[in-house]
């Protein structure tokens, strides 16, 4: 259990800062300091190390109680990369060598850099990592390395990579354990290949589907082996120290960057199957940011990931952003408090604020600082001595806290994305259509999981199971879904249910989609959507739902629940074994992530109500804003976070009596007051004041 801050990138901040710095840094109550071990700044000739700057800061924090976090960037790759593997180079989509250069933000090194997929280029980040492992591996002051930062790779490729040699035999060889041999590859993607040579990745997305979309999932997979060879690389050099790694944004906002492909970066679930935990960066003020909901969404989203391995808020706004010459909004003391206790709520167990002085590297130069110049640094400080304050308090509590486990899921299928980006260049549907669900939810106050569809195991324990966007369904997938609606779960889809292989190609309606006829789905064709808004009957009141992308109308075989003006049955609802699969023929998620408007929640909640998946814990509050809130346990209690951005107000809590065990009153930790719990027909209220933009925890005992 840690809250840190970023302090070394090197060069900066200057030495002549660091004593000074770190009195300052431990004064504030933050614990942990993180340094960036850029390779390119380490091993600046070939196999000489130095180390002198971090080992004077591993010392001098460690005589002043600090503990540190080593980053290890071996993506940002030594000037004479390319010198001593001169066929390094990765190649671009038009065949074109890609001339690396210095990272926007970091001056002392090369990016993209060689290849990872040329074995020397691969031999040589090995050693690097050896070596620091070797040298702090065993340090007292070290807890923990950070072995990727933000999965970078393809940073300033100029063109979508790689299509260099190494890189296209690592494709073929993942292509022949997938396929056997040419003629089951020829089989599935529908093709005439006489020679493996032949083959060749997707160029450009609009072009057909199927060599593009098996293109991405090799990235993908790709990244997951890359992640695990540089974990295996610590541990080999002598790291003994947990091994985490993090993310830039969750996976299932992924939708590809500037010249970088859909998930090319990873998948979370599979990168922190390779590691001790994993993480994410989160700059809620910078651009047009995100909100509480937001914040919310992405750690849960990296919580799911982690399937109860370490979490890290991996990178948190320290202070204003900039991205050029640009003003974006400071970062007040209570958003950002908020921010922390809200990742903590969810289960995270560290927190690193990104960062300690303001930067003074190119476009990030004069921005993100805690003590930086955007005129809160001194409200900042005193807000986080003041976490730091329960945290020491209370440190043993909320390290042993458990999150309560959702009963409601959002499908997260990467096929979709892949699908999705071949045909735009981006998953903007697909990421959006998804979020809207989990903004609803978060809003709602409903505890969710995201499913991975390659980590299945979770639906055991869920009732509800949204399906956004839903074009492929996985043959384990679609297995697995059945049994959950037989067995008693409830389902809600969206349009174009199993219309698409994973391949990319598409299915007729009827007895070709395999998973969706047996549940009674099956539409007739595609429609333009004429009227935005859709009129939705569930028990008995009727709902306006926002239309996105299209209407799908189908052939009934259940409960109709929605009808266009034509007639045409456009929602249904159907009984399928002791379970219920509602339909919906659009998206209203991606309708919903682009304006909120309350109907859709209230849908969303209605069927989580029927499916018994709402937890017991009720808040009722009055005013403006908004309030979060999570529970969980902590060895023999019980733990609720609440954390208000909204007005000050009174806010009360109902919960089962058995759920507070008979309590007379619960603490809150952060004022150690206790308050009363009153009880009537077997719920117990508390009735708490909460004061604007503030957060709070209360304890009792189970």
């Amino acid at each position: 259990m840690f809250i840190g801050v970023q302090y070394y990138r090197p060069p900066f901040p200057d030495k002549k800062y660091w004593l000074e710095d770190l009195d300052r840094i431990r004064d504030t109550g933050l614990d942990v300091i993180q340094l960036w071990a850029c390779w390119g700044w380490i091993e600046h000739k070939p196999g000489v190390f130095k180390f002198d700057d971090y080992d004077e800061l591993v010392k001098e924090a460690g005589k002043r109680g600090l503990k540190v976090v080593v980053s290890t960037i071996a993506e940002i790759q030594p000037f004479w990369i390319h010198r001593v593997v001169p066929d390094s180079h990765m190649i671009d989509h038009m065949g074109n060598r890609v001339i690396s250069s210095l990272r926007g933000e970091c001056n002392v090194g090369l990016t993209p850099g060689g290849c990872t997929d040329n074995p020397k280029v691969k031999e040589f980040m090995e050693r690097f990592l050896q070596n620091i492992a070797s040298r702090y591996g065993n340090s007292k002051e070290v807890i923990a390395w950070d072995c990727w930062n933000e999965t970078r790779w393809n940073v300033q490729a100029d063109g979508y990579v790689c299509y260099c040699p190494y890189t296209l035999e690592a494709l073929r060889s993942w292509l022949k354990e997938k396929y056997k041999d040419l003629e089951g590859l020829n089989s599935a993607w529908q093709r005439r290949y006489s020679s493996w040579d032949d083959v060749y990745p997707g160029k450009l997305p609009g072009r057909p589907y199927t060599e593009m979309m098996e293109f991405l999932r090799f990235l993908t997979w790709r990244a997951g082996r890359h992640i695990r060879f540089r974990y295996n690389a610590l541990r080999t050099g002598g790291a003994k120290q947990v091994i985490s790694a993090h993310c830039a944004s969750p996976s299932i906002m992924s939708t590809g960057w500037e010249y970088e492909q859909a998930l090319c970066r990873g998948n979370d679930w599979e990168l922190a199957d390779q590691l001790d935990g994993f993480g994410c960066s989160h700059f809620p003020f910078w651009g047009e940011g995100f909100d509480e909901a937001g914040f919310g969404v992405r750690v849960e989203e990296i919580r799911s990931a982690n399937r109860g391995k370490i979490m890290w808020v991996s990178e948190l706004q320290g202070g204003s952003a900039r991205d050029g010459h640009t003003v974006h909004p400071s970062v007040p003391a209570k958003p950002q408090q908020r921010w922390v206790w809200n990742g903590y709520a969810r289960g995270a167990k560290g927190v690193i604020f990104w960062c300690w002085r303001d930067e003074v590297f190119g476009r990030e130069s004069s921005g993100f600082g805690i003590i930086g110049y955007d005129g809160f640094s001194k409200e900042r400080l005193k807000g986080i001595s003041e976490t730091s304050r329960v945290l020491d308090k209370y440190e043993r509590f909320i390290d042993e806290y458990v999150p309560d486990p959702p009963r409601v899921g959002v499908l997260f299928e990467e096929s979709n994305y892949y699908l999705d980006w071949a045909s735009y260049g981006n998953a903007d549907r697909a990421s959006s259509s998804i979020l809207g669900y989990l903004y609803a939810l978060e809003r709602l106050g409903i505890p969710y999981e995201v499913i991975d569809t390659k980590h299945l195991d979770v639906i055991d324990r869920l009732k509800f199971i949204i399906l956004p966007w839903p074009f492929v369904i996985e043959k384990e997938l679609a297995q697995k879904l059945t049994e959950f609606v037989e067995d008693g779960g409830l389902i809600l889809t969206e349009a174009e249910l199993d219309s698409f292989t994973p391949l990319g190609f598409y299915r007729y309606p009827g007895e070709d989609r395999t998973f969706a006829h047996p549940l009674g789905i099956e539409d007739i064709g595609r429609r333009v959507i004429e009227k935005e808004i859709l009129p939705i009957s569930i028990y008995g009141e009727m709902f306006n739902v926002k239309l996105s992308g299209w209407l799908t109308p189908f052939k009934v075989d259940g409960t109709p629940t929605a009808t266009d003006g034509k007639g045409n049955v456009i929602g249904f609802f159907k009984n399928l074994g002791k379970g219920k699969v509602y339909v919906i023929g659009s998206f209203p998620g991606m309708a919903y992530y682009r304006e909120r408007y309350p109907d859709f929640e209230k849908i969303l909640y209605e069927i989580a109500k029927e499916a018994d998946a709402i937890p017991p814990i009720r808040l009722t509050y009055s005013g403006e804003g908004y309030l979060q809130w999570r529970t969980g346990v902590s060895g023999g209690f019980r733990l609720l976070f609440i954390i208000n951005s909204g007005d000050k107000r009174t806010i009360f809590i109902d919960l089962p009596e058995g759920y507070l065990n008979q309590a007379k009153e619960v603490l809150e930790l952060r004022s150690e007051s206790a308050i009363p719990v009153s009880y009537h027909n077997r719920y117990g209220r508390i009735q708490l004041t909460v004061d604007e933009g503030e957060w709070y925890i209360l304890r009792w005992k189970i």
